[in-house]
């Protein structure tokens, strides 16, 4: 609940925008919600949020980030494993990625940012009006050292600090080890401060059955602990390396019962063709719907 000081800079900030518009399938950006955000990331200074605001608008207008889809997903299935799975107990979209599934370690910086731009803009549609944020899940198992690309991680932290701003509300990570470790020293630097303490890194099973307990609903939680066991064998089954597929049984890859059901079973294909707005998932999950509605 905003104070009456944080009320009036939300106005002042809302007067401050006015004239600066968006892209007309683009109108909700502007939002007291929005508002909210920027003036958080900049610790409710108008002036500050109004220069970054400004610049997340004419960015929009530019690159258009409510139509971009992640094309080396469509090109190499399995290529990005980062997926929406969920959501936790305050309603937020919860994303999990595991470098295990990834069909690819040697991103650049094009690619990473394409797909975090469709899973961000996507978690948004899914967000229920009270939610701004959403919880990401790392699991590090298969990482290597091709992963770790201080100019990605650099890359992609100027566009979420700079144009999604308090997106992220927690970032857990699982299975990491001394290559992350060090690796994380070296780009820890450069990451705002907030957004550090937003990451929780957590090895011991009773610290980590704390904190999901505390986080995610019986059900997410119960999936993520199976998702987590099956991608740490080896060889990787089948099913975890076409996490995007709906032919396997028992475990499904795709997220847990409640988001397939609400999300994936009834997703109408129609309106992801004529509407911008429509949520739609990781793009193979996507391919393998519209492939099976062929049949």
């Amino acid at each position: 609940m905003e104070t009456s000081d944080e009320l009036e800079k939300i106005k002042e900030l809302e007067n401050r925008l006015d004239g600066w518009e968006t892209e007309e399938d683009d109108a909700g950006f502007k939002s007291q919600q929005t508002y909210r955000r920027y003036l958080e990331a900049r610790d409710w200074n108008v002036e500050a949020a109004e220069k970054i605001l400004k610049a997340t608008i004419d960015w929009r207008r530019e690159t258009k980030p409510q139509h971009v889809v992640c094309t080396y997903c469509h090109a190499k299935p399995g290529y990005h494993a980062m997926r929406h799975v969920g959501f936790d107990r305050h309603d937020r979209p919860v994303l999990y990625s595991n470098f295990a599934q990834c069909h690819t370690q040697h991103n650049v910086v094009e690619d990473a940012i394409q797909h975090m731009i469709y899973l961000t803009e996507n978690a948004t549609r899914a967000m229920p009006a009270h939610v701004y944020q959403f919880v990401w899940v790392m699991d590090f198992t298969g990482m290597k050292v091709t992963s770790c690309n201080p100019r990605l991680a650099r890359a992609v932290e100027q566009i979420t600090s700079n144009h999604y701003p308090e997106r992220l509300g927690a970032c857990v990570c699982v299975n990491h080890g001394p290559l992350f470790h060090a690796f994380w020293k070296a780009v820890k630097h450069f990451i705002p401060p907030t957004t550090v303490r937003k990451v929780h890194m957590e090895r011991h099973h009773e610290k980590i059955e704390v904190l999901f307990s505390e986080l995610f609903p019986d059900e997410l939680k119960h999936w993520l602990y199976e998702e987590i066991r099956l991608n740490k064998l080896h060889p990787l089954p089948k099913q975890q390396k076409e996490f995007w597929t709906t032919t396997h049984t028992g475990h499904d890859t795709r997220g847990c019962k409640s988001y397939v059901e609400k999300y994936l079973n009834n997703l109408q294909l129609d309106e992801h063709k004529s509407k911008c707005n429509t949520y739609l998932p990781h793009p193979n999950i996507l391919d393998d719907i519209i492939e099976m509605k062929k049949q």
